[in-house]
């Protein structure tokens, strides 16, 4: 992710997530900081078409201090552009990065109501390790906690 793709990082996380959306600022914040950090403390992914250049998706993750886990802060794939394979090439790029590192955890955190994503994450090879209660706000919602170990 570069700054130019920002504001159409911004519709599409509008568009996903809603009142619950990230502003343009806290992507910008992020690139900033990812950018300038050492050790690297995480990153921000697009993922376009070849074809036409649109930008199709997005995808971020923060690091632990030791690399010994790695967070999804962020994933979103334009409703347009759904089951065609985005989400899977993000996430499958996220997991290639953290198996070079010898990363041993990948998580996540998904809405409990959010049944299609949390059918996707499994097909991937998450699983629910938890439940973090409050997490999510309008409405009220726990956020499910899944995990894929890579060792």
């Amino acid at each position: 992710m570069e700054p130019r793709d920002l504001a159409r990082v911004a519709v599409i996380e509008a568009v996903c997530f809603g009142s619950e959306a990230w502003p343009r600022r806290g992507f910008a914040e992020l690139l900033q900081v990812f950018a300038t950090s050492r050790p690297p403390r995480g990153g921000l992914w697009v993922a376009g078409d070849p074809a036409t250049g649109e930008l199709l998706g997005y995808a971020g993750i923060e690091v632990s201090a030791l690399w010994g886990e790695v967070d999804v802060i962020n994933i979103a794939v334009d409703p347009a552009h759904r089951r065609r394979g985005v989400g899977r090439a993000l996430l499958d790029m996220i997991v290639r990065l953290c198996r070079r590192h010898a990363v041993p955890l990948l998580w996540l955190r998904v809405r409990m109501s959010n049944r299609t994503a949390r059918r996707f994450y499994r097909r991937l090879g998450f699983q629910q390790r938890g439940r973090f209660d409050h997490y999510y706000q309008n409405p009220d919602e726990p956020a499910i906690l899944m995990a894929m170990d890579l060792e």
